[in-house]
């Protein structure tokens, strides 16, 4: 699997203003796909560096990207025996459970891993953060098949993963930034702990095609992630948009735009049918890129205001905020 990641051309905030803090939660590091057995890979996580390995035994694993012995960095040559990753400095090997199993000399000492609990829901992997190493206190949730995406692209940008959730309660801005014909709120905002779901229904015109109207519902997990699931009752397909977004450092953020469409029409060949899958899956995918671009923009010159001055047709910006309260320590 090849998963892109391009920079959005805007290396460095341009404002300065309050930096929210990393928050608590799951984020998305990368896609199944992309760790075969016995793959070892180095993402950026939360200002520093997580070392993601998958078994040979296909089990999946996430440490922080040092060996407890003398330091080595586990990403940059570790290999994986068996159920085992092996330090490239030493040879040290570490077992599934982070403990030092196995030395080419002497007897192993008392050390583990540092691991990070990791998950793999949906056909995404997910590593949970918080601000006192604590385990986690809830779990990605089950959503329909048509969740699993085949489609992915990722940009490197500025910005909070709030600024991104935000902007989906953000009414305000749907028809001015990204030039829709119209809004409509079906289903308000409904919070369940670090969960928060919302239909509504937008209108758009398309060069060479009659306008559309569109309903959509968002399943907010924690600020890590969102899943749109697409209404389309008169389309033979199912689909689904995944808007993830992981901090790197303070300021900058990785997003990924995941999507999936089944189709459930026609009789076309297997082989067929999954290409076709597969290209409806990429135009949803760089459909949604394209109008994230215009918000990357946005984020990258705006500052956070903990008090902004907002309109009664702003959205429920005020009650999103009081809600994200909880993904910070304090």
């Amino acid at each position: 699997m090849r998963v892109r990641t391009f920079t959005s051309g805007y290396e460095a905030r341009a404002t300065t203003g309050p930096a929210l803090p990393h928050p608590t939660g799951w984020f998305c590091v990368g896609f199944s796909g992309e760790w075969a057995p016995g793959d070892v890979r180095t993402r950026p996580f939360m200002g520093g560096e997580a070392v993601v390995y998958r078994s040979r035994s296909g089990a999946l694993r996430a440490t922080r990207p040092h060996c407890p012995h003398l330091g080595a960095h586990l990403g940059a040559g570790g290999t994986v025996e068996g159920d085992l990753l092996v330090c490239p400095f030493h040879g040290f090997a570490f077992a599934l459970d982070g403990r030092c199993a196995r030395t080419p000399y002497g007897k192993p000492p008392k050390a583990s891993l540092d691991l990070l609990p990791v998950r793999e829901d949906h056909g995404i992997v997910w590593l949970w953060h918080s601000a006192g190493n604590t385990p986690p206190t809830w779990e990605i949730p089950a959503f329909p098949a048509v969740a699993r995406p085949r489609s992915f692209l990722g940009v490197d940008a500025a910005g909070h993963p709030q600024d991104v959730a935000e902007n989906l309660l953000d009414y305000g801005h749907t028809c001015v930034l990204h030039r829709l014909d119209s809004m409509e709120v079906v289903q308000e905002p409904r919070s369940d702990g670090p969960f928060i779901s919302l239909t509504y229904r937008v209108g758009r015109s398309l060069p060479l095609l009659p306008p559309a109207v569109q309903e959509a519902t968002f399943h907010l997990v924690g600020l890590g992630g969102t899943l749109i699931l697409f209404h389309a009752s008169r389309l033979p397909v199912r689909a689904a948009q995944w808007l993830l977004a992981t901090p790197t450092s303070t300021g900058r953020m990785r997003v990924w735009t995941a999507a999936n469409v089944i189709a459930t029409g026609g009789r076309l060949p297997a082989p067929l049918h999954r290409a076709v899958e597969g290209a409806l899956s990429s135009v949803v995918n760089r459909w949604t890129r394209h109008d994230l671009n215009d918000d990357l923009r946005m984020w990258h010159h705006k500052t956070y205001l903990p008090h902004p001055r907002l309109n009664d047709g702003d959205g429920p910006i005020g009650a999103y905020r009081h809600w994200a309260r909880q993904f910070y320590p304090g």
